[in-house]
């Protein structure tokens, strides 16, 4: 019973970050600036916690293991699916520019925010996605430790990080749905997240990896953007 809930549980969860962004996030001319400061405030409490969660000193304190265990990824990802629900549920209006969208480009915007989703989960069946979520029976993948086989073939040989890179098509592409001063906001507040976890996601690869994370460097250099970052 318990493993068919947290499948479907985790499974619709994942969708909530993208089905964000579709939806888009609230706006209002008449809204004061203060609620910009507020929904800062609001994802950042959500990212902190989200990193912490992440750190192998974190996993080893309080799960008796650096690499996580089946319960720990079903916790992290139960908080994860909560708390950015709760940022899409509990953030204010923002002020500022609106355009209004012709229904062609709203089209055009939910395909390519669909796209970016899809090159998201690239790597994905049902079954990588169970070891993604730490569902019971499947084995746990996407740990930082050698118990992970390394990433490096697809996407992963064009970048270090092609989710990453999805992630900040999904948010820029939803700006086509809703051209709006408020999903600006988030766009460039959840971007700048993915991107800059990226330095710390590495420090953490290469102290537990060494030099095989260092020659996966160096034969694929960019990071999230090919010929940029």
């Amino acid at each position: 019973m318990y493993k068919t809930f947290y499948w479907f549980f985790s499974h619709v969860g994942m969708m909530v970050f993208s089905a964000s962004f579709i939806l888009g996030f609230r706006h209002s001319p008449d809204a004061p600036l203060s609620n910009l400061g507020f929904n800062i405030a609001l994802y950042a409490a959500f990212i902190l916690v989200h990193i912490a969660m992440t750190v192998p000193v974190f996993k080893k304190v309080f799960f008796g293991r650096p690499e996580g265990t089946h319960f720990e990824r079903q916790i992290y990802v139960t908080l994860s699916i909560l708390s950015y629900t709760a940022v899409y549920w509990l953030h204010k209006p923002i002020p500022g520019f609106a355009l209004a969208a012709p229904a062609w480009l709203e089209y055009l915007g939910v395909c390519a925010v669909l796209l970016s989703v899809v090159a998201f989960f690239e790597f994905a069946t049902f079954e990588a996605l169970g070891s993604l979520l730490g569902v019971p029976g499947f084995p746990l993948s996407h740990s930082v430790g050698a118990e992970t086989p390394l990433m490096t073939e697809g996407p992963y040989s064009q970048v270090r990080h092609p989710m990453y890179r999805a992630a900040f098509f999904i948010t820029f592409c939803s700006l086509f749905i809703h051209p709006n001063a408020a999903q600006l906001a988030f766009a460039m507040m959840v971007s700048l997240s993915f991107l800059g976890f990226v330095p710390f996601e590495e420090h953490q690869l290469i102290k537990a990896r060494g030099d095989e994370y260092r020659n996966y460097k160096s034969a694929t250099p960019y990071r999230v953007f090919q010929g940029i970052w």
